[in-house]
């Protein structure tokens, strides 16, 4: 797995590529944990060159969710491939988790909400 992370104002952004498994996950959610300690309140996950997620992956963005969600706050997943997209649709998640076609979409989201910071 190959992560980058953008902080933009508004959003902890994570342009997640290669593979999200049991091995690569760990390095995700410390830095996920350390976004959501300093106060981010929306999460956005750029699936767009990620080639596999198993439920150890799942399980970061469940528990992102879990955090988020009381305060306020929101996990996107964006450019997300067709395959990925059906694990979403399978588990159901694609319900719990906005789902965008790109970041822009997903940045524009995060634009319209009230006190997005």
């Amino acid at each position: 797995m190959h992560l980058r992370q953008i902080e933009p104002p508004r959003a902890a952004v994570f342009l997640v590529s290669g593979r999200l498994d049991s091995t690569s996950t760990p390095e995700l959610e410390k830095k996920v944990l350390l976004s959501l300690e300093s106060g981010v309140r929306h999460l956005v996950m750029d699936f767009s060159e990620l080639e596999y997620i198993n439920s150890a992956g799942l399980r970061v963005l469940v528990m992102s969710y879990q955090r988020l969600n009381p305060r306020g706050g929101t996990v996107m997943i964006c450019g997300v491939r067709d395959y990925i997209a059906e694990i979403f649709d399978i588990s159901g998640y694609n319900r719990i988790f906005a789902m965008h076609a790109d970041m822009a979409h997903a940045m524009q989201e995060i634009d319209a909400t009230p006190d997005a910071q």
